[in-house]
């Protein structure tokens, strides 16, 4: 099922501090996968490679540094996506940094809906 970004955001600012730390570590897995597949895209230069690497690791940096605010409240899911958007239109491989907070979010609503 798609979302839309309104109903993304709406969804991950109403869940659980459970359900979000779950949602924060399979982005983080999908992460590293992303970069993975990246090393082995033969279409890619070397620079390419470490070009697009960098701002994946850089996204994820950025997301672990403010996942939570100086009191321990988590972020709004409007940052997470005004982060997001901001790397990919850096990168030219989209996907390696859109698909990881997609599959973890479709992953998480679909986890929750076989416990209800």
């Amino acid at each position: 099922m798609q979302y839309s970004a309104e109903e993304t955001i709406t969804a991950i600012n109403n869940w659980d501090e459970a359900t979000k730390s779950h949602f924060h570590r399979l982005v983080s897995v999908n992460l590293t996968i992303s970069i993975r597949v990246m090393m082995e895209n033969v279409d890619l230069s070397v620079e390419e490679k470490l070009t697009e690497i960098n701002l994946l690791n850089e996204f994820h940096h950025r997301l672990l540094s403010w996942w939570r605010s100086g009191d321990g409240e988590w972020q709004s899911a409007e940052k997470l996506f005004g982060l997001l958007q901001f790397y990919a239109e850096k990168m030219a491989k989209r996907g390696a940094i859109e698909f990881p907070v997609v599959s973890a979010f479709e992953t998480v609503q679909g986890l929750r809906a076989e416990s209800n």
